[in-house]
């Protein structure tokens, strides 16, 4: 039996936390340096909710719900089933599921039924 060699980190994953830092630092920098930016943000909004963070959040995480490591992308080409069944789970299935346990374990707690 071979010995699996363990996974090198590439460059860019080793320097994670300080790319993060950059990032805020740079953020935090811009706010400051042109407010008209945070301003144009805030007013994107839908129903109080920030479209261009909800891009971005759905951006982050949906590699990590969908837990597939690109470089298996194009096998994932050959057959689609996986990928669409971890989609309907995830999008279609969860929502009401969570929407039942919601209203079977928090009855009369619409504020927050609606916060899950």
């Amino acid at each position: 039996m071979k010995s699996e060699e363990p996974k090198k980190i590439s460059y860019f994953e080793k320097l994670l936390p300080l790319w993060v830092a950059l990032c805020i630092i740079a953020g935090i920098i811009l706010s400051q340096l042109i407010p008209e930016i945070s301003e144009a943000i805030n007013s994107l909004q839908i129903g109080g909710i920030s479209v261009p963070i909800g891009i971005c959040l759905f951006l982050m995480m949906y590699p990590a719900m969908l837990n597939l490591q690109f470089s298996e992308l194009k096998k994932l080409s050959k057959n689609p089933k996986p990928i669409i069944l971890t989609l309907i789970s995830n999008w279609v299935v969860a929502p009401f599921v969570g929407l039942a346990m919601a209203n079977i374990f928090l009855p009369g707690y619409e504020q927050l039924i609606v916060a899950i």
